[in-house]
């Protein structure tokens, strides 16, 4: 009997008919023979002998199918520009009400070829197209205004974060300033354009009082404040003032100034202002490695090629005018600037350096590379010692309780000059 079912069968499935009668011992077959006839394991072929019954594979619709021809068709339309899955998952749910999770939508798309390719063709579109100013042609400038930090030791610092942003490339430059006079915003310019070693052609500014003296209104133009006016005259800038209520005009600017949100971060953990300004630094420097939206490019990369085409810096007789002017001392070897016969403290890494003084009604702020560092209110103090600098002394000396006291009582012995 096993020999002749064993001419009969050709597949594993034949061996499901005979599954009952083997089950019930009625009929005898050598498992291993009906296995190696077949081509399949021992172990399979016993499973379909007692009646393992394989499941039928049910190609169920999924929900994102009722959405599909619509993804497509939002793929398909040239005029439309997504940068990552995300932002079509988010236009989906906007516009066209899908409920799935972020995850279930990427699946979906990764796992359909078409729909794949689509993406990745909408995707990788010639980049060049998206860039609205020529290399070199244009900056943007905005200022984020009375930002607060607060330190280890509690004190508020209120600063303004100026930033200059390149139309072609989106690289952008911030730096930390302590209040908005034209003098002071000029310098910022003026230090930038030093930095990077060229000029723009065209300067796209909001209605600040500090450059604009009267906003454009009924067709007329804007008038800029003087001072600006010759900055820019001097640098061969053109100016563009926005229209009042117009902030999508600066719509570059404005985006990057979220960025400097990430420094609220650390509030209750910075040292001091200069540790404000050292975070932004890495915070800018991180934004510029980053890839424009704009050109699926680093910045940095595409500002290196954006540099060649500035307008070269003017004289150094005009650029000086326009810096900071700033008395310059030398930090003693207490970590201590002399400022009016009195004596005030700057952090410890400046030891031996010169800085840069200016004081502004009654604060004295302390600049190094033209970098704020430090202030101080003004005082008849003959010794103005904030905590985070950590004069320098011996510190074995000291007792932890009482530092203050102790640090006092040695800079009292100090030797003026």
């Amino acid at each position: 009997m096993s020999e002749i079912i064993l001419k009969l069968i050709n597949a594993k499935e034949d061996l499901i008919f005979l599954s009952k009668s083997y089950m019930r011992g009625e009929i005898i077959v050598n498992i291993s023979k009906f296995a190696k006839k077949i081509g399949i394991d021992r172990k399979t072929a016993s499973k379909y002998l007692k009646e393992f019954v394989p499941k039928k594979n049910r190609k169920r619709k999924k929900y994102l199918d009722d959405f599909r021809e619509t993804i497509k068709m939002v793929l398909n339309d040239e005029k439309r520009e997504f940068d990552y899955i995300d932002h079509l998952y988010r236009y989906m749910k906007r516009e066209h009400k899908i409920r799935c999770s972020r995850v279930t939508f990427n699946r979906y798309i990764q796992t359909n070829e078409e729909l794949k390719l689509l993406f990745k063709k909408n995707h990788t579109s010639d980049f060049t197209v998206r860039f609205e100013t020529e290399r070199g042609q244009q900056v943007q400038f905005d200022l984020k205004e009375k930002v607060k930090f607060i330190t280890t030791t509690n004190e508020a610092h209120m600063v303004y974060i100026p930033t200059l942003t390149f139309g072609w490339s989106r690289y952008n430059c911030r730096k930390i300033v302590l209040n908005t006079k034209t003098e002071t915003l000029v310098a910022f310019l003026a230090k930038t354009f030093e930095e990077i070693g060229g000029v723009p052609k065209e300067i796209v500014i909001d209605n600040l009082k500090a450059f604009v003296e009267k906003p454009r209104h009924n067709g007329q133009d804007a008038i800029l404040n003087v001072y600006f006016e010759a900055f820019c005259k001097d640098y061969g800038i053109v100016v563009k003032p926005c229209m009042p209520k117009r902030p999508q005009t600066k719509v570059k600017t404005e985006t990057q100034n979220k960025i400097v949100d990430q420094l609220k971060n650390y509030n209750g953990y910075y040292k001091d202002l200069d540790d404000i300004h050292n975070k932004l630094e890495i915070i800018n420097e991180e934004d510029n490695e980053s890839i424009s939206q704009a050109a699926k490019l680093p910045k940095q990369f595409l500002f290196n090629k954006e540099k060649d085409d500035l307008n070269p810096l003017p004289s150094k007789e005009i650029r000086i005018k326009y810096h900071l002017r700033l008395n310059e001392v030398q930090v003693s070897k207490e970590s201590l600037i002399r400022y009016k016969s009195n004596k005030y403290s700057v952090p410890k890494k400046y030891l031996g350096m010169t800085v840069g003084l200016i004081a502004i009604k009654d604060e004295l702020h302390i600049y190094n590379n033209k970098k704020i560092i430090t202030k101080h209110k003004i005082t008849n103090n003959p010794l103005n010692i904030k905590a985070e600098h950590e004069p320098f002394y011996d510190e074995k000396k000291t007792n932890t309780v009482d530092k203050n006291l102790t640090v006092r009582n040695e800079l009292s012995r100090i030797k003026y000059d």
